[in-house]
């Protein structure tokens, strides 16, 4: 008998805060590459049943953007923002990243002429020689455990007058559902999956000399009947 397809809904499971932040990252990786070779197959309809709309603001975001010659989407999953990319700029020359080569399986059925990478976007971010005219992540960088390291290493895969759009989960004090800075889940699947919150401070530093153009909080998606509230930024670097 078949089993059930992974889907968005989740059981809080008892979480500690977050350790050394080089040995956390590890196994946050190992932890997440395993939950979505798991649930890429039952990835986009769950998406698609739980509301997911922030490709849409991705639409929406490049009218702003101006030309583009290539561009990277980093934890790229299935290729919706991808899709997005390439029908905005169908003669870009077009990265995605993931960890998960069946999500990237996947999004070859859905883009083509993409140059696809199976790697952790941590690792990608801070090993990469190419730059690009706009980088993206829509979703993916609640699991890293050290976000401002990371945006560190984005920052530098961005030409000048090039553009960032990125979410991240906010900690939002109040609102239960995100009030906790470290928060793992067990799916349906039967793996855990650990996300992590980070204040807005804590994201905007080292943005100082880059030109905001965008920053928002989102119902991404719901879970549990809930909104999932990402905060949304859109950020051109200086020549």
């Amino acid at each position: 008998m078949e089993s059930d397809p992974p889907t968005w809904e989740h059981r809080l499971v008892p979480s500690e805060p977050p350790r050394d932040p080089q040995v956390e990252q590890v196994e946050q990786v190992e932890r997440a590459r395993a939950y979505f070779e798991e649930f890429a197959a039952g990835y986009d309809g769950a998406a698609l049943e739980s509301g997911w709309m922030p490709n849409e603001l991705v639409t929406e975001a490049l009218d702003a953007v101006g030309p583009v010659q290539s561009a990277v989407d980093l934890a790229c999953g299935t290729g919706g923002t991808l899709a997005v990319l390439h029908q905005a700029y169908p003669d870009a020359a077009l990265v995605g990243v993931d960890l998960s080569a069946s999500m990237i399986e996947l999004a070859r059925t859905l883009v083509p002429g993409v140059r696809w990478v199976n790697d952790d976007l941590v690792r990608f971010a801070s090993t990469a020689d190419q730059r690009f005219d706009l980088v993206t992540a829509i979703g993916g960088f609640e699991f890293t455990a050290d976000l401002p390291q990371l945006l560190t290493d984005v920052r530098a895969l961005v030409n000048p007058r090039g553009h960032l759009i990125f979410t991240y989960e906010p900690e939002i004090i109040g609102w239960e559902p995100q009030s906790a800075r470290v928060e793992t889940n067990l799916g349906r699947n039967g793996l855990e999956l650990t996300t992590l919150r980070f204040e807005p401070g804590e994201v905007a530093a080292g943005f100082e000399d880059w030109q905001l153009l965008r920053s928002r909080l989102v119902a991404a998606y719901l879970r549990d009947g809930l909104p999932t509230v990402y905060g949304w930024l859109h950020y051109r670097r200086p020549a």
